[in-house]
């Protein structure tokens, strides 16, 4: 099977800075894969996202995309195969109504109002925003918004969805909004999913993690096995997820829990288990 995405060897110095943003980045994505991208502010997983589409061009190195080399002739054909979801929906919006907007990107791309009206009509019906489909972007809560961005990169049915610090801004309710409809994007088994994130309980949900720092790999891995590292997360300013501090808080208590990684309905299956067997 061909990778989605492969990288080789990135390389990024922004104008003005000494230090580079990218440093030698490989990594290898598969098909139908939910990866979480994880790393403080300022470690260079917001660049690397936006190679991967083209909006910035590496000085040295190659990005594959369902193994065509991006270059300044494939970038267009490549963008079609992939959507992002950045952190302010505001910045993305054009569109009078959200149903205007949802269509927008299909315009440019030409295709046919007879297929755009139900491809627009299905996108909001899949991030459950169908009723808002007359009403003015700007009017809608922060959780709303980043759904009908969603929605306009779903109805041009890419291969890739990139969501880049898309829920930081975002109030709790937003964000569980959100990342549930990551969850059930993921279900369907159509789309590859990158979620550029700082927040960890978010990323202990994707199937791999990969750990990024100083514009580097610094390793990557299940859930499990990232999680299970909490010193060396620590020393790349990161903390573990809710669910292993209070595992490791009912270590401490003498709880006897399973001596892994457990997220949270698996936590709580483990401390039903224990105590239904007293």
């Amino acid at each position: 099977m061909v990778p989605i995405i492969q990288v080789k060897d990135l390389t990024y110095t922004y104008q003005n800075s000494k230090v580079p943003a990218l440093q030698n980045v490989s990594l290898t994505i598969e098909p139908g894969q939910w990866i979480a991208i994880v790393g403080h502010n300022g470690s260079g997983k917001s660049t690397l996202a936006q190679m991967l589409n083209g909006l910035i061009a590496p000085q040295s190195g190659e990005v594959y995309i369902d193994g065509e080399l991006l270059t300044e002739e494939s970038v267009w054909a490549i963008r079609r195969k992939i959507g992002i979801v950045f952190q302010s929906p505001d910045n993305q919006f054009v569109g009078a109504t959200v149903a205007d907007d949802v269509a927008f990107g299909m315009e440019n791309n030409g295709v046919p109002r007879a297929e755009m009206i139900p491809r627009v009509q299905a996108a909001l019906a899949q991030v459950g925003m169908t009723a808002y489909a007359d009403h003015e972007p700007a009017r809608l809560s922060g959780g709303q918004k980043q759904r009908v961005a969603l929605a306009g990169v779903l109805a041009q049915r890419p291969q890739v969805i990139i969501l880049d610090e898309a829920t930081s801004m975002l109030d709790p309710q937003g964000r569980h909004d959100v990342v549930s409809l990551m969850t059930s994007l993921r279900k369907t088994g159509q789309f590859t999913i990158i979620s550029i994130t700082h927040d960890i309980d978010e990323a202990a949900l994707a199937d791999q993690v990969i750990l990024m720092d100083n514009g580097k790999v610094i390793t990557s891995g299940t859930p499990a096995e990232i999680f299970a590292q909490g010193e060396m997360l620590q020393q790349h300013g990161l903390t573990v997820p809710l669910s292993e501090k209070v595992r490791q808080g009912l270590l401490q208590a003498g709880v006897k829990v399973a001596d892994h990684y457990l997220d949270e309905e698996q936590l709580v299956k483990n401390l039903w288990t224990l105590h239904s067997n007293k």
